[in-house]
C-alpha cells in the first residue's frame, strides 16, 4: 500500500484524460470546463487572450442527482485521487464515484480515490471495496452492497448478512485554493503555494461532510486580457480533445520527427496535427512525413503509414480496416472487419537536450540540421522523459497561424446525429462512407453524406438539386448507374409499383400491385483513400472524387466494412457556431470559426478567429485560448489580431 503524504509540496504535470462513462457523464462533460490563471509571455503576434478563472474556493454549482454514488462536499475540502498509470495525485470537488472491475473506488476518469485503506491499522492509499468478508476463506464471495457515510467511512454488506468497514475517504484542504493548477476537467494539481493542509476525514478541520445524492461542479467565468503570442521558451502545453484520430498530443518532453521528401531533411515538431494522404502516409500540416517504425515487427524506421479506413489491410488484403488506434507508446493498431487486429507500425519520438536553444521556424518546425548537437536518436514513447502520446488531442500552444490556416482548409468528417423523417427516400449513413451522386447534365460525380433524397418525376432517386444517386440499377447487380425506382424488371410486366423500401445494405425492393416484391437495385456507398483530395462545393457536395482514390471500384463493399444505411432518416449537420458578443467596453467583437467544418470568418477587427472544435474532455487553458461559457457544448476559441493592433 502507498503511504504518500498527501500535502507534500510536489508539483504535478499536466495530463489530459479521455472522456468515458455513460450518456449522463458525457452530458456533464459538455457543461463545465476549468482554466488556469494568466501567465505572461513574449511573442511576435499581437493577439488577445480570453481566460477562464476558476472558483477554486469550493463555491460551484450544486445539482441533486438522487444517485447514491454521487457525493458533494459541504465544506472546503477536496477529494484526493491518483492516476494509476502516471502515479500522479490530484484533487477534485466532483464526487461522481463508482467501482472499477478491480473494486477500486474511482472517479469518472478512472482516477482512484484516496483515503485510509486498511483499518484498523490504516495506511493512506487507493480505496478498494473487498470481494468477501474479512474472515472468509471462500472466493469469490461478492458483496451485496456498500455505502459511504457522511464522514467518508465505507461499509460493505455481504450476502451472509455480515458487514465490514473497509476504509475511509480523506479530504484535502488548502489555505490558498486559488493557486491550484487546473489540469483536467474538474481536476487539479497543486504546488506549495496552494498551502496544502494535512488530509482529514470529511467533517473534520473544516473539510466538510459528504452530502449523498448531490454533485458540485466548479464553474468558470470569462475574462479578456492582452496576449503577445506563443511563448519563446518551451513549456508543456495543454492537450485539448478534438475527436480527430490523426491529432496526436505529447504529454512529456519528446518531439515528433518529420522528413521532407524532396531532400530527406529532418525536422522536429510538437504540433501533432496530422492527416493521411492517398498512400496512407501520416503527414504533418507542413506536408512532411512522420517518422517511426513502418512494419509490424517494429524493426524498420521510415515514413509511417496507416491504411485508409474501409481499405484492404496491407497485412491481409482479404480483410478491411474498420478503424485504427494510436496507443500511449505510439503503436498503431488497425482493427479489421473480422474482429482481429494488426500492428501497422509505431510513431517514435526524439529528445532535445535544450529546446529553448533550438531554432524554430513556421509550422512549429525545428530543423535538426541547424542544431544537430541538441537532438538525440529516435526512441519509443515512454522512454526517458519523452512522455507518452495522447490520441485525438492537440497541444494548442504549439499552433501558429500557418498550421491554423492549413487546418481551416482540411476536410473533417465526423458522424452527425441521425434524425428520423419517415420519408422512405431519405437515407442516413451511420458510420464511414459517402453516397455517390451524378450531375446528369455535366456527367460529373460528387460525394456526399447528406441523404435528403427524393424521387423525381421519372423515378430517379435524386438530391434536392437533381443529382442522381449511384448504385446497381438492376436486380442481378451487374449494371452501375443512376438509381431508378419503378416496376421495370418485375417478374410480371403488367404489375404496378405500389410502394418501395430501402434496406440497411442499400438494396431497393419494390412492392407490386399483387402484394409481391422484387429487388430493383442497390445503393452503393463509397469511401476514399485520400479524403483531403475531396473538394467541398457547398450543399454537402464534394467534387474531385477520382483524385480522392475511391476504394471500391467494382461494386458493393463487403459486409460491415462501410457504415450502414438508415432509411427514413437524414444525418444532421452540426449546428452553426454561435457568435459570442463581448461587452462593448472591450472594444472588439469576436466571431466564431469552426475549423472542423473549415469555416474561417473575419471582421474589420480580426484577421482570423480560430477554433479547434468541440471539447470532449477539457483541461485548463493556454494563453490565447478560451471557451464560451454560456454555450453547450462548450467550444474552444483562439483569436489572432493584426500585428499593428493598437493596445
Amino acid at each position: 500500500m502507498r503511504n504518500d503524504t498527501l500535502n507534500s509540496g510536489r508539483s504535478f504535470p499536466l495530463r489530459i484524460f479521455s472522456a468515458g462513462g455513460g450518456p449522463a457523464f458525457v452530458l456533464l462533460l459538455l457543461l463545465f470546463w476549468i482554466a488556469t490563471p494568466a501567465k505572461s509571455s513574449a511573442g511576435d503576434v499581437g493577439s488577445l487572450q480570453g481566460l477562464l478563472t476558476v472558483a477554486t474556493n469550493g463555491v460551484g454549482v450544486y445539482s441533486t442527482s438522487y444517485t447514491l454514488s454521487d457525493y458533494r462536499i459541504d465544506g472546503s475540502g477536496y477529494f484526493v485521487v491518483r492516476d494509476p498509470v502516471s502515479d500522479v495525485l490530484s484533487v477534485t470537488r466532483f464526487g461522481e464515484l463508482s467501482t472499477d472491475p478491480d473494486g477500486f473506488l474511482v472517479t469518472p476518469w478512472d482516477k482512484r480515490v484516496q483515503g485510509y485503506d486498511n483499518p484498523p491499522q490504516p495506511s493512506i492509499g487507493d480505496l478498494q471495496i473487498p470481494g468477501n468478508p474479512p474472515d472468509s476463506t471462500d472466493w469469490p464471495w461478492p458483496y451485496s452492497s456498500y455505502n459511504i457515510q457522511t464522514n467518508g467511512s465505507i461499509t460493505v454488506l455481504f450476502p451472509d448478512g455480515s458487514s465490514s468497514v473497509c476504509g475511509q475517504i480523506l479530504l484535502q484542504k488548502f489555505q490558498n485554493p486559488s493557486a491550484l493548477i487546473a489540469q483536467g476537467w474538474q481536476d487539479y494539481g497543486w504546488e506549495p503555494g496552494a498551502g496544502p493542509l494535512p488530509p482529514a476525514p470529511p467533517g473534520v478541520s473544516g473539510t466538510g461532510p459528504l452530502v449523498i445524492g448531490s454533485l458540485e461542479q466548479l464553474t468558470p467565468s470569462l475574462q479578456v486580457s492582452r496576449y503577445l503570442g506563443p511563448p519563446k521558451s518551451f513549456t508543456q502545453g495543454v492537450l485539448v480533445s478534438t475527436a480527430t484520430p490523426t491529432d496526436i498530443g505529447i504529454e512529456g518532453g519528446g518531439f515528433f520527427l518529420l522528413r521532407r521528401t524532396n531532400d530527406s531533411a529532418l525536422f522536429a515538431t510538437r504540433a501533432g496535427a496530422f492527416y493521411t494522404d492517398g498512400s496512407g502516409y501520416l503527414l504533418h500540416y507542413s506536408g512532411f512525413r512522420v517518422q517511426g517504425y513502418t512494419d509490424a515487427s517494429l524493426s524498420s524506421i521510415g515514413d509511417v503509414q496507416i491504411d485508409a479506413i474501409s481499405a484492404p489491410s496491407s497485412a491481409n488484403p482479404d480483410l478491411y480496416v474498420q478503424f485504427f488506434g494510436i496507443g500511449l507508446d505510439g503503436v498503431i493498431t488497425e482493427n479489421l472487419n473480422d474482429g482481429s487486429t494488426e500492428v501497422r507500425g509505431q510513431i517514435l519520438l526524439a529528445d532535445c537536450a535544450n529546446p529553448d536553444l533550438a531554432s524554430r521556424t513556421n509550422f512549429d518546425l525545428y530543423p535538426l540540421a541547424n542544431d544537430p548537437g541538441l537532438w538525440a536518436s529516435l526512441a519509443a514513447p515512454l522512454a526517458g522523459n519523452l512522455g507518452w502520446l495522447v490520441e485525438e488531442t492537440v497541444e494548442l500552444s504549439q499552433f501558429d497561424a500557418d498550421l491554423l490556416t492549413v487546418r481551416s482548409n482540411l476536410n473533417f468528417f465526423t458522424q452527425g446525429s441521425v434524425a428520423f423523417t419517415g420519408v422512405p427516400s431519405n437515407l442516413a449513413l451511420m458510420g464511414s462512407g459517402f453516397f455517390t451522386v451524378r450531375d446528369p447534365a455535366a456527367d460529373s460525380l460528387f460525394a456526399t453524406r447528406w441523404g435528403g433524397f427524393q424521387l423525381d418525376a421519372q423515378g430517379y432517386l435524386v438530391t434536392t438539386n437533381g443529382l442522381r444517386v449511384q448504385g446497381f440499377t438492376n436486380a442481378v447487380a451487374t449494371q452501375i448507374g443512376d438509381i431508378i425506382i419503378d416496376a421495370a424488371g418485375a417478374p410480371n410486366p403488367s404489375l404496378k409499383m405500389t410502394n418501395y423500401s430501402i434496406g440497411m445494405d442499400g438494396r431497393i425492393f419494390v412492392l407490386l400491385s399483387d402484394g409481391s416484391d422484387f429487388m430493383r437495385g442497390q445503393i452503393l456507398p463509397q469511401n476514399y483513400r485520400n479524403l483531403q483530395a475531396l473538394k467541398p462545393m457547398g450543399n454537402g457536395l464534394y467534387a474531385n472524387v477520382e483524385q480522392a482514390a475511391p476504394i471500391f471500384t467494382n461494386g458493393a463493399a463487403p459486409a460491415l466494412v462501410l457504415g450502414q444505411i438508415v432509411p427514413g432518416a437524414v444525418e444532421q449537420p452540426p449546428p452553426p457556431w454561435p457568435t459570442l458578443q463581448l461587452p462593448p467596453a472591450s472594444g472588439f467583437r469576436l466571431f466564431v470559426t469552426n475549423l472542423t467544418s473549415g469555416a474561417v470568418e473575419s471582421s474589420v477587427d480580426l484577421i482570423h478567429w480560430n477554433t479547434i472544435g468541440q471539447i470532449n474532455g477539457s483541461p485548463d487553458l493556454n494563453i490565447g485560448e478560451f471557451f464560451d461559457t454560456p454555450q453547450t457544448p462548450q467550444t474552444f476559441y483562439r483569436v489572432v489580431l493584426p500585428s499593428d493592433w493598437d493596445y
